[in-house]
C-alpha cells in the first residue's frame, strides 16, 4: 500500500526547511516552489523512499503554490509507487 502521508510528510518537510533557510525572504514575484527547493524535494523522495523521480516533475517558471507542488509530486509518487511494486499473483 502506498504510504502517503509518509511522502506528503518528507514533501512538505523539505519545503519548509528550504523557506527556513533561505537567506532572504522569496519576493512576490517568485514562485512558491522553486526549483532549488524542489532539487530538496527530490533527493529526500529518492534517498527515504527509493524513487527515481522524472526530470519534468516541476514545470518550467516552478510551482504558484505549495499545495500544487505537493498534489503533483504525491501523484507522480504515487503513479510511481505503483509501477514498482512487484505483481501479486492471484491464489
Amino acid at each position: 500500500m502506498f504510504p502517503a502521508r509518509e511522502f506528503e510528510d518528507a514533501i512538505r518537510s523539505e519545503i519548509s526547511a528550504a523557506t527556513d533557510d533561505r537567506p532572504a525572504p522569496r519576493a512576490a514575484w517568485e514562485p512558491a516552489v522553486d526549483s532549488l527547493v524542489m532539487v530538496r524535494v527530490v533527493l529526500r523522495i529518492e534517498e527515504e523512499f527509493a524513487l527515481r523521480l522524472p526530470d519534468d516533475v516541476m514545470p518550467a517558471g516552478g510551482f504558484n503554490s505549495i499545495e500544487h507542488c505537493v498534489t503533483i509530486v504525491m501523484q507522480t509518487c504515487r503513479e510511481l509507487w505503483r509501477a514498482n511494486q512487484p505483481e501479486r499473483e492471484e491464489v
